[in-house]
């Protein structure tokens, strides 16, 4: 973001150095990819830190059915390791108890009733429901309402209530065992080591993989601590400049994307992992080179598709200007006028340092914390958002134009 003091050359030579200074005198690196940077087949599905997906492959584990072959396996040794962990009153059994049965009628579940994850028995009896969190915190009143349906639908078994994130965090239920992903490693890990030789090959490449995963993107280890500080301190502009700019897109911008792309009516300025900004393509006829972005001097005034936690949304922004008083005049002017042509209305311009919005975010399309929504809803939602703004951007240009003393020859 610019300043008055602060020129976009100068800025994008110190963004420069310092991506320099990172890739060239940075040993700290060479060693944490050392550590962290061998192949993980869940970094390479993209579902590192995807809550759905590991309370997925922890079903799969924990399900005596499946067709890892090892039957009930890792789900007693889970099962104990978590009556173990649990208070006294809270135990549907004790471990005592647990370990001489064979866990008849033993069934694993995902998304019953949105739960992550419900497992029941019928010998002996009972019902467990583990609410995962990785990245996301708790919302909604969630663990009293799946503690309410459990009840309700299993009257007759006795209940535990697992809340399950990377640090054990304290539930906001008092009934709810904290569990963390550090005892996950400890409990499958133990299991490989004892029964490796009775284990397929297929399953142990993928316990190795998931045990490498925990132990290093959810669990507590000094020395990789001590190197990331280490790395962030020394670059830490870097470090900020990729997290901003050098993530990929998520599949709901890359849809978007593609739909810009693919409609002739629309030139794209700039995109990153978190927006698009463009405008009309025939608006490059009249703009004039007002802005200061110097690989985009006419994008001073642009369309945005913006991705935010939970939904992608749409808004027109007026950037940093050359003449301050006539980018002001601007933007009055499009506060004013842009709700009259339909679009939704600023609550006063929203600033963004030198960005302004001059009109209110309008929600293209929803999208939950695990899961992206399909790709032709996507494109579905933006073909129409980009239809309707079209269509109410015709008489910007007849807006603009006198304000910039701009003729009709123009444009």
């Amino acid at each position: 973001m610019t300043t008055e003091r602060e020129t976009p050359d100068v800025q994008d030579a110190g963004e420069r150095a310092a991506l320099e200074h990172f890739v060239v005198d940075n040993d700290d690196l060479l060693v944490l990819e050392s550590l962290i940077g061998r192949f993980n087949i869940f970094d390479a599905l993209k579902i590192a830190r995807a809550e759905i997906r590991h309370s997925n492959f922890l079903a799969f584990l924990l399900d005596p059915a499946e067709s890892h072959g090892q039957g009930t396996l890792f789900l007693k040794a889970i099962l104990m390791d978590l009556l173990k962990a649990a208070p006294l009153e809270l135990r549907p059994l004790s471990p005592i108890e647990l370990d001489g049965t064979d866990l008849r009628g033993a069934t694993v579940e995902t998304g019953w009733k949105n739960t992550d994850l419900l497992i029941t028995c019928q010998e002996p009896p009972f019902v467990v429901c583990i609410e995962n969190k990785i990245d996301s915190q708790e919302h909604s009143n969630q663990l009293v309402r799946y503690k309410a349906s459990v009840r309700e639908h299993y009257p007759r078994l006795p209940p535990l209530f697992v809340y399950l994130t990377p640090d054990a965090d304290d539930p906001s239920d008092s009934e709810w065992v904290p569990y963390s992903y550090t005892n996950i490693h400890g409990v499958l890990t133990r299991v490989l080591k004892t029964y490796r030789k009775s284990i397929g090959e297929d399953v142990q490449l993928f316990l190795d993989h998931y045990l490498n995963l925990i132990g290093t993107r959810f669990m507590n280890n000094p020395e990789i601590d001590a190197l990331c500080q280490r790395i962030y301190q020394t670059h830490r502009q870097a470090l900020d400049l990729i997290i901003e700019r050098g993530k990929p897109a998520s599949g709901v911008l890359a849809e978007a994307t593609k739909v810009l792309q693919g409609d002739t009516r629309w030139h794209v300025f700039t995109q990153s992992n978190k927006y698009i900004r463009f405008v009309p393509k025939a608006w490059l006829g009249w703009l004039p080179p007002l802005g200061l972005e110097r690989d985009n001097p006419r994008s001073w005034i642009v369309l945005r598709l913006y991705l935010q936690e939970s939904m992608l949304d749409f808004c027109v922004q007026v950037r940093p200007m050359n003449d301050r008083v006539k980018r002001q005049e601007v933007v009055q002017l499009l506060l004013a006028e842009l709700p009259k042509l339909g679009f939704k209305q600023s609550r006063g311009g929203k600033g963004e340092g030198d960005v302004t919005r001059v009109t209110g975010a309008e929600l293209i399309v929803k999208r939950s914390e695990d899961e992206e929504p399909e790709p032709d809803t996507v494109r579905a939602a933006v073909e129409k958002k980009l239809d309707e703004v079209h269509h109410k951007l015709e008489t910007v240009p007849a807006l603009l134009k006198p304000l910039l003393n701009l003729s009709d020859a123009a444009g």
